[in-house]
């Protein structure tokens, strides 16, 4: 039995099939995606003031993650955690995450989450990729819908989604109160005593310089002699999750800030828009070769992440493509440049020809002779033959009717017409369109015809004399 045939005649229904394909999407979706390595809350939290333009927001901790957005300078982030080189911050105004529409019951903008464990994934202003796995949401769960894309939901980042920034694009501004026990970000300011007094510091919370915190200069000083009291199990040897000042240069204000992105990302960021640009343009006007060049760099460059450097390679392979097309092309309008200069060249010596015959007076037939009747005559067109008058042989065959003929007979004529190749005659005929009485003594000089008798003809070498007899 046939595929077609068993379907048609199965007992299945197909709402189960569609359930199936709804499951079954976002996890076929999903085949490549990965999770963001965890990166722990730290104890302390501060707002930051991004110090270059276009910085890079990614969707993990490292060039290797697809970049979310870009932020202009003086822009504030939330801090909340650290590890080497990365900030993980709250999700910038402009964020959204992605998540698959057969998990969600929609009410208006609020979605319901419909089963437990749904894959949050990390989305992008910048691209259309979606595979880095940011949260997970539980049954029960509401989410903010903010659009659509394909068979996912856009929605803002749920608690626990958050993004990355490299710390030397960030400078401290402001450390962010905290209350005792605290695990993470975003912990409420601690009340006021009921004495007046200010609240005291949580233990296990690490003071980095340049970081201002809500304590006074006392407080702080015990605070950080505390802090690094041996056994203190939330001193700075707890890891990088307490930003230490040495793997956080930047929260030192007397370090020097970055002023640009780094110079691999500005190239890319060059040749992309260079590329679109060129696009735009015809195949001989686009900078080919310079576009190549770049993007080879990009190759090369050891510091560059894989998505961008897989970006580089498709533009290379293009690139190399319309090279070889506007080779072509180029090659084509060469030949044609130089077929258009032979023509001109030509032209312009058929004018000069016709300035110099006119400037002479040379007048040119199609051939020339003595006029005689003809004893064979064919059709209803009169025929004459048109001699030689040395020998009186016949060069071609005149055929017209026009009267004036006659009295052209046994006269030296030029005769202008279409000059033709007769069969039955097996001679050259013309049908004439002017006929003129010409100097015999003429021809060769200024008179010239396509067809001129033997005996008018310049001789071709000299011949000697037999030696005169004796007798």
């Amino acid at each position: 039995m046939s595929p077609r045939h068993f379907l048609i005649g199965s007992t299945l229904s197909l709402a189960p099939l569609a359930a199936f394909a709804l499951f079954a999407a976002p996890q076929i979706a999903g085949a490549q995606e990965t999770a963001i390595p965890d990166v722990a809350n730290s104890k302390n939290s501060f707002i930051g003031k991004i110090n270059a333009e276009g910085v890079n927001v990614r969707c993990g901790p490292g060039d290797n993650y697809y970049p979310t957005q870009k932020l202009d300078k003086d822009v504030e982030v939330t801090v909340v955690g650290i590890k080497f080189d990365w900030l993980k911050i709250e999700p910038p105004k402009g964020s959204f995450s992605y998540v698959a529409k057969a998990f969600v019951d929609k009410q208006g903008d609020i979605g319901t989450v419909s089963r437990e464990e749904v894959n949050v994934r990390t989305g992008s202003t910048l691209n259309a990729l979606k595979t880095m796995i940011q949260a997970k949401l539980d049954k029960g769960q509401q989410v903010q819908i903010v659009g659509e894309q394909d068979e996912y939901y856009k929605i803002t980042p749920p608690a626990g989604a958050y993004l990355f920034v490299n710390k030397q694009f960030v400078q401290p501004v402001r450390a962010l109160p905290q209350v005792a026990g605290a695990g993470g970000a975003g912990a409420q300011q601690q009340p006021a005593q009921a004495n007046g007094q200010q609240p005291q510091q949580p233990a296990g919370i690490i003071h980095e310089p340049g970081i201002p915190t809500p304590d006074s200069a006392q407080n702080t000083s015990a605070q950080n002699s505390q802090d690094s009291a041996p056994g203190n199990p939330d001193s700075t040897a707890n890891g990088p999750t307490t930003f230490p000042a040495d793997k956080y240069a930047a929260a030192d204000p007397s370090a020097p800030a970055a002023a640009t992105q780094p110079t691999a990302d500005l190239l890319f960021d060059k040749l992309e828009a260079d590329f679109a640009a060129a696009s735009a343009k015809t195949i001989e006007q686009q900078p080919i070769k310079e576009l190549l060049e770049g993007y080879n760099k990009i190759l090369a460059d050891a510091t560059v992440p894989e998505s961008l450097k897989r970006v580089a390679d498709t533009r290379v392979r293009a690139l190399t493509a319309r090279n070889d097309v506007k080779d072509q092309f180029v090659a084509t309008q060469k030949a044609l440049e130089e077929s258009k200069k032979r023509q001109q060249a030509l032209k312009a010596e058929q004018e000069e020809l016709t300035q110099q015959i006119a400037k002479n007076d040379v007048k040119m037939y199609a051939a020339v002779g003595t006029l005689r009747t003809s004893s064979f005559q064919s059709g209803q067109t009169t025929l004459y033959r048109l001699t030689d008058p040395g020998t009186g042989r016949t060069v071609a065959y005149i055929k017209s009717n026009d009267p004036k003929y006659t009295g052209l007979l046994n006269q030296f004529i030029g005769v202008r017409g279409d000059l033709v190749t007769d069969e039955r005659l097996k001679m050259k005929t013309i049908t004439p369109t002017e006929a003129e009485q010409v100097e015999q003594s003429k021809v060769n000089n200024s008179v010239i015809a396509t067809i001129t008798p033997p005996s008018l003809l310049p001789a071709a070498a000299s011949v000697d004399q037999a030696p005169a007899d004796g007798n």
